[in-house]
């Protein structure tokens, strides 16, 4: 069915007019053959009906005419009773009765089945005494009517009644012979055609229009069968003939039959049914004559037409798969008349404006394609089922998803919420799971995509915040730690001022400047935190600077050295400076300090001791510092991010180990500021222990007048 669809719908409009004006045509003629098979059918009807009126006016006729007989039989049985019983009067009494000639062929047969008096012939009266069912009027008080039977190569029927307990009086008559016949042949000629034919219980025949049929088997035994056993009535068609009746083998026959009222018997009356079906067949080849040359003539008709209108519609058709194909500058070549060419020149103003709305469509989507393309923030956008429908490359590198795999996903499984209790479906800040399985912080919004008064997606725009959030936990960290960091030197210089302007406050030399000692250590520390607070806003806006001049490293690493001893005197300090080794191009002060923070981390990070490492090599045109404990170490996912502003590891937070999370990125800043870099590694020792930071200074040129190069300067300090 779907094959024959699909056909259907891809026949050409010329082929679309022409088969359903053959369906219309078809239909129309097929109404008209069924009208005039109706119309027919109706005829054949009436006939069939006629001839069951007939039938049954027949029927009751025969009946009048049997019960005559009875009468007459009854009237002789009336007079027989009425006699003596014996055999010499009853016979006496009979002579009369047929000299009168009330009724014919009577037969007097005795309950012991002799016949006492017979007026019939001897094979007449031979046949009524044979009959097997002859004195069941005796018993039953009833009159009782025979099938046919031969005598003498005649149908004869026999008539008995009661006579009292004397026996039985039969009439043994030919209904072939007299009135009934006559009635036959005369239901015959008032139904024009067919034949009629009266039949006993037994479905033999009687009497009938073909005398030649009689004591033979009816013609329709299917037929009559059913209505002799249930004594009822009707019309039908009956099935084909068999070879009793060569004429007529292998026809079927429209048949009336009406059951005897006042014997078993039964009178059909019928014809051919090829005969009463003749107008119908003649009118159905009348029908498909005509339609068949009305069809002709149709399609030729159909054929004109089309061509004046199909030819400029295919016209059509090829210029709208130009324009699905995306040529909207062709014209529309406009062809035929009327409302064809109407149609013909609007679409193409339709084209026109087509062309117009999609240039300007196009000159859009590029826009928007350029914004969303190039915008910071992930945008994704969903249909009405949530599925993604665009990606831009932000969203890419936000979720870790190709745009080609994330089209057509759900929402859900792209931007995974990393708690699985939490929905994303409101602006808020949450984190969501990355393809690889790491976890993202973004600041996300919505917004609803509406068209023509309805919701058909939604945009949602995603910003990484992590680093956001990471800057304000560490910033929140730092102000925490400052603050720490401040109170102590500040407790301590409240702490021993107020004791020195107290009115009991000691007076002794030695305790005052002790005191003061203290006071002028914490104030030191303050001074330090300050200077690190603002080398830190100058690197973060870049106006750090320093005044780069050859140097000699080795001072500077035993200066920072000496300093770390006096803050732990007990731990051992180890320096390799060779004694050959260059002088470095680089602000003194500043790489002293350098190298004071690392060893002072060092000191943070090694807290049950342990030896720390100062050593220095000259690697191309720089000279590589490192500083080496073996202390707690470094997490190697943390290394690339321990000299970022206010980081603080994980080894140092889970500790309490004090500090503002400065120190590395001043020296980040500084080293960067000579040109150089630097870098940790971890483990920094053989035994899997402690952190090796290294940094490099720029090897300081010399001329022979003493002079450093200005552009080495210049370069160094770029």
């Amino acid at each position: 069915m779907s094959q024959l669809r699909e056909r259907v719908t891809n026949l050409s409009l010329r082929w679309k007019i022409g088969s359903l004006v053959v369906v219309g045509l078809l239909a129309i003629f097929v109404l008209f053959g069924l009208l005039g098979k109706s119309i027919a059918d109706d005829a054949k009807e009436r006939t069939v009906n006629g001839w069951a009126s007939i039938a049954q006016s027949t029927a009751t006729v025969i009946d009048s005419e049997i019960d005559l007989d009875y009468a007459r039989l009854e009237q002789v049985a009336a007079t027989l009773g009425a006699a003596s019983p014996d055999a010499a009067t009853q016979r006496r009494v009979l002579d009369g009765i047929a000299g009168s000639n009330v009724v014919g062929n009577l037969v007097l047969i005795a309950p012991d089945r002799t016949v006492v008096w017979s007026m019939a012939s001897t094979a007449a009266t031979a046949a009524a005494v044979a009959d097997p069912r002859i004195l069941d009027p005796l018993t039953s008080g009833a009159r009782y009517a025979s099938g046919v039977v031969d005598v003498n190569g005649s149908g004869e029927v026999v008539l008995a009644v009661p006579v009292r307990s004397q026996g039985v009086l039969a009439s043994v008559f030919a209904p072939g012979d007299g009135a009934i016949s006559e009635l036959i042949s005369s239901a015959r000629g008032l139904a024009h055609t067919g034949h009629a034919e009266l039949v006993d219980q037994n479905d033999r025949v009687i009497a009938s229009t073909d005398p030649g049929e009689v004591l033979g088997p009816g013609e329709h035994p299917d037929f009559y069968d059913p209505h002799l056993q249930h004594h009822t009535s009707g019309v039908g068609l009956t099935a084909p003939v068999g070879p009793q009746d060569p004429t007529d083998q292998g026809q079927r026959h429209d048949m009336a039959f009406v059951s005897l009222s006042s014997a078993p018997w039964g009178f059909a009356l019928g014809g051919n049914d090829a005969e009463l079906s003749a107008d119908a067949v003649r009118w159905e080849g009348q029908t498909i004559a005509l339609g068949v040359i009305s069809l002709f003539v149709a399609l030729f008709f159909v054929w004109l037409t089309t061509r004046a209108v199909v030819r400029p519609v295919l016209a059509l058709a090829t210029a709208s798969r130009q324009i699905a194909a995306g040529d909207l500058a062709t014209p529309v070549r406009v062809t035929g008349e009327g409302e064809v060419r109407a149609l013909g020149q609007d679409f193409d103003r339709m084209r026109e404006k087509l062309r117009v709305a999609l240039s300007e469509l196009a000159v859009e989507k590029s826009r928007y394609e350029g914004i969303v393309t190039s915008m910071a923030d992930a945008v994704v956008t969903t249909d009405t089922s949530e599925r993604i429908t665009a990606f831009n490359p932000a969203a890419e590198a936000l979720t870790g998803w190709p745009a080609t795999e994330a089209l057509g996903r759900p929402c859900a499984d792209v931007l995974a919420s990393a708690d699985a209790h939490e929905q994303i479906d409101a602006p808020s800040r949450t984190k969501i799971r990355r393809r690889d399985g790491t976890d993202v912080t973004v600041s996300m919004t919505h917004a609803t995509v509406t068209a023509e008064g309805e919701t058909v997606g939604t945009v949602h725009v995603l910003r990484d915040v992590s680093a956001e959030t990471e800057v304000e936990r560490m910033k929140e960290e730092f102000l925490a730690t400052v603050s720490h960091e401040l109170r102590t030197p500040l407790g301590f210089i409240m702490g021993y001022a107020t004791s020195l302007l107290l009115p009991d406050a000691p007076d002794d030399r030695e305790t005052t400047r002790r005191f003061l000692g203290v006071i002028a250590e914490s104030s030191k520390e303050l001074e330090d935190l300050v200077d690190d607070l603002m080398d830190m806003t100058k690197i973060s806006s870049g106006t750090l600077s320093v005044a780069a001049r050859p140097a000699q490293l080795a001072p500077l690493v035993r200066a920072a050295l000496d300093r770390a001893r006096v803050r732990e005197p007990e731990r051992h300090f180890a320096e390799a400076v060779p004694s050959d080794l260059p002088q470095i191009l680089a602000d003194a002060r500043r790489v002293e300090q350098v190298l004071y923070d690392l060893l002072d981390n060092a000191i943070k990070y090694s807290p049950h001791g342990g030896p720390i490492s100062v050593s220095a090599e000259q690697a191309g045109d720089t000279v590589v510092v490192s500083v080496v404990d073996e202390g707690l170490g470094v997490a190697p996912d943390e290394l690339a991010s321990i000299f970022e502003r206010f980081h603080r590891g994980s080894v140092a937070r889970a500790r309490a180990i004090s500090g503002t999370g400065l120190g590395l990125a001043i020296c980040k800043g500084i080293v960067e500021a000579h040109g150089g870099r630097i870098w940790a590694e971890s483990p920094a020792t053989a035994a899997g222990r402690g952190t090796a930071i290294r940094f490099t200074v720029p090897v300081a040129v010399i001329r022979g007048d003493g002079a450093v190069y200005d552009e080495l300067v210049a370069e160094a300090l770029r």
